[in-house]
């Protein structure tokens, strides 16, 4: 498709392998150093890098000046394209970025929240005729697509996206617009029955303040979101897939993610 719309492309692991060379097929930056290395090498012609997992629901992309582009990031810039010629809300799960929402705050637009899993966001985008839906993980689709995340669309419009105004660009003025947000995560061990019991403890146990800044609300859809006075927050939620919680953060600086990661490690390390 895109060569058919004029796109010159290097192709690599587009191979038939079921063992995906030995390596794992998520197209996380660990796994597209290759990748990564090509798209980022100054003497390249490459403008843009796209990788899907082993069913394409998801996709990574990769920018000449950023390397690996943060799925939090692209979810922003799809947001921005897509505003260009159309109106709508966004729904987004409870690990993705506020910036979702300060773009839909400046088009008049709102956004819906929901617990992680893409069977939340499709089901949101059904009762809300929503413009676009996605998670931090690189799972999104739009209206009028089928509501499942779709990796091979997202790539026709990143590459789209690209051709209009260079991704990089693209996101460069989204900051400057709307601020700079950072985010990160770690993992707490925890057996899967202990999950709730852990949770259930970590409910009486939620501070007043994290990391010196007072906590303004509590989501509690999945897990628990911390949501401080400076529009920082903090997630703790269990994993779906592995025996483990899940801890995020977003800030505006990584610093102060790092910060947050910390205490809500020291929340909930002791509970397991």
């Amino acid at each position: 498709l895109l060569e058919r719309a004029g796109a010159s492309l290097e192709r690599s692991r587009c191979e038939r392998d079921p063992e995906f060379g030995g390596g794992s097929p998520e197209p996380a930056a660990e796994n597209l150093e290759d990748l990564i290395a090509v798209v980022t090498d100054d003497e390249s012609d490459v403008d843009l890098g796209i990788a899907n997992d082993g069913d394409a629901d998801r996709i990574a992309v990769v920018t000449s000046e950023r390397g690996y582009l943060d799925e939090n990031l692209f979810f922003a810039a799809l947001y921005d394209y897509l505003l260009e010629d159309a109106s709508g809300a966004a729904v987004r799960t409870v690990s993705t970025t506020y910036l979702i929402d300060r773009i839909a705050e400046a088009h008049g637009e709102t956004v819906r929240e929901v617990p992680v899993g893409f069977k939340w966001v499709a089901e949101a985008m059904a009762e809300g005729d929503a413009l676009v839906g996605g998670e931090e993980s690189g799972g999104f689709t739009v209206r009028g697509h089928v509501r499942e995340k779709d990796g091979v669309l997202m790539a026709l419009l990143a590459s789209a996206m690209h051709a209009a105004e260079p991704l990089d660009e693209r996101v460069d003025r989204l900051l400057s617009e709307h601020g700079t947000v950072v985010q990160d995560k770690i993992s707490v061990a925890c057996p899967d029955d202990e999950k709730a019991r852990v949770l259930s403890d970590l409910e009486a146990e939620i501070p007043d303040a994290v990391a010196g800044t007072d906590v303004e609300d509590i989501n509690t859809a999945d897990g628990f979101k911390l949501q401080l006075a400076d529009g920082s927050w903090l997630l703790v939620r269990p994993s779906g897939t592995e025996p483990v919680l899940r801890v995020y953060a977003e800030a505006s600086d990584e610093d102060r993610v790092e910060e947050l990661l910390e205490a809500g490690e020291e929340l909930v390390a002791p509970l397991v």
